[in-house]
Order: structure tokens, then C-alpha cells, then sequence
């Protein structure tokens, strides 16, 4: 399935008469690996939590493959079917062994045991820790766990993956595989995928890389160069 379309049209959200986001517009192609980078408090969180359909906007409007996100009467149902969400803290749940966290979002779904356990082994082959299925999560390195997260995330088959610090609390090595296990993922199966990160080397991983300061969203460019090329081209089509 191809990746979400996403559109964002003078989204604000405000809270407690604190200004979070201010009139953020934002268009990502399906199958695009955004990198949203900022300084921590920034509002890279809550505008993938508007996104995602975890709050709603103040004002503006949010469209996901044309469904109306700011206005859902069942966001559970678009998080189900269209959203994975990856986190920094990647909540699994220490009682239930890599394996049952991979196939715990497809109860709700309604998948069959069977088809559950085939596709968390699916998944965590492509994360490479099949051989580690049956360990909890407290044996896992905190890499292993970011990566068992991505492949619950990727479990309801989502056409856009929401991440937010998933290499936060890594060390190089281990946010390096996760980068290019993201990347895999985006190749495989097209998804569309967000990612935010005080970090901006993230936009070397990225398509696309955009800043949010004080609320606001910018596409900062990477090289002077690369500004003049891009005016010279917009004075050619003009």
C-alpha cells in the first residue's frame, strides 16, 4: 500500500493562552521521509500529535488521503488503520515478551491468532531480532527496543509513520541502524514517514528537512549554493 498524503493548512494549536503552533502549512508526497528538527519545546511533538489525531488543532485544517484528521468523530479508528506511531520512550510493555508487544496492536484490529503471529515474525525479521521473539523487554539493548517499537508500529500495515525522538536516548551507533532501518522500511513498503528531532544532523537521512522555531515552520536551505541554484530555477519557469 503507498504511503499518506498528508496536507496541513494554517494549522495553530494553543493551550492555556500559550501560542504552541502558529498558522504551520505543510505538504508531504506519500512514500516522503520528512525530518522536522527544532530546539526541545519548539512544537515538534504536538504537531505530530495533530497529525496523528492525538489533539486536535485550534484552528486550521489537517488532511491524511483527504480524511479530515481536525475534525474526526472516531480518531481511534484512523490510528488504527492508517497511523503507526513510533516514540522515543517506546512503551512496550515489560510483561509481555518482544513477540506479544509486535502483535498486541492487531487484537484490537481483529486479526486472527494465527496471522498475528505471522506477521510479528514477519516484522521482526526485518528488524533483525527474530532469534530474540521470546525475550522481554528489560533483556533488550534500548537499540533493540526502538527497534521492536518500529516493527509494532509497521504491524497494522500504516501508510505514515510518526516518529518523535526515536533515537533520543541512543547512543551513535545505535541511532545510525535506526535511521537506516527507517529508510528500509520507507523503501519495502512506501510509507510516508514524519520524523522530529532536536538533532539536525537528521536531515542528512531525510528527503526533505524542515525547522520549527517558537511554533513556526521554516525549509531552511542546506548550502548557499544550493539557494542560488534554486533562484535561478524559479526565474527560468517564470
Amino acid at each position: 500500500m503507498p504511503g499518506s498524503q498528508v496536507l496541513l493548512d494554517r494549522v495553530s494549536r494553543s493551550h492555556g493562552g500559550t501560542q504552541i503552533l502558529r498558522e504551520v502549512s505543510l505538504q508531504v508526497a506519500p512514500g516522503e521521509l520528512v525530518a522536522l528538527t527544532g530546539p526541545s519545546g519548539s512544537g515538534k511533538t504536538t504537531l505530530l500529535q495533530l497529525i496523528g489525531s492525538l489533539d486536535r488543532p485550534t484552528t486550521g485544517s489537517i488532511y491524511v488521503d483527504d480524511i479530515p484528521v481536525h475534525s474526526l468523530r472516531r480518531p481511534a479508528s484512523f490510528r488504527r488503520d492508517v497511523v503507526g506511531f513510533v516514540f522515543q520512550l517506546h512503551h512496550l510493555l515489560p510483561a509481555l515478551t518482544v513477540q506479544e508487544n509486535v502483535e498486541l496492536t492487531l487484537v484490537a484490529a481483529h486479526v486472527s491468532r494465527r496471522e498475528r503471529h505471522a506477521r510479528a515474525q514477519e516484522l521482526l525479521d526485518e528488524v533483525g531480532l527474530r532469534q530474540r521473539s521470546h525475550a522481554l523487554p528489560s533483556d533488550l539493548s534500548g537499540g533493540e527496543r526502538q527497534r521492536v517499537a518500529i516493527a509494532r508500529a509497521l504491524a497494522g500495515r500504516p501508510r505514515l509513520i510518526l516518529a518523535d525522538e526515536p533515537t533520543g536516548s541512543l547512543d551513535s551507533a545505535a541511532s545510525e541502524r535506526i535511521w537506516k532501518l527507517l529508510l528500509s522500511v520507507r523503501e519495502r513498503h512506501g510509507t510516508t514517514i514524519l520524523v522530529a528531532s532536536h538533532d539536525p544532523n537528521l536531515r542528512e537521512h531525510s528527503d526533505r528537512g524542515l525547522s520549527i522555531i517558537d511554533g513556526q515552520l521554516s525549509e531552511p536551505s542546506l548550502t548557499p549554493t544550493a539557494d542560488a541554484d534554486r533562484n535561478r530555477h524559479n526565474q527560468e519557469i517564470a
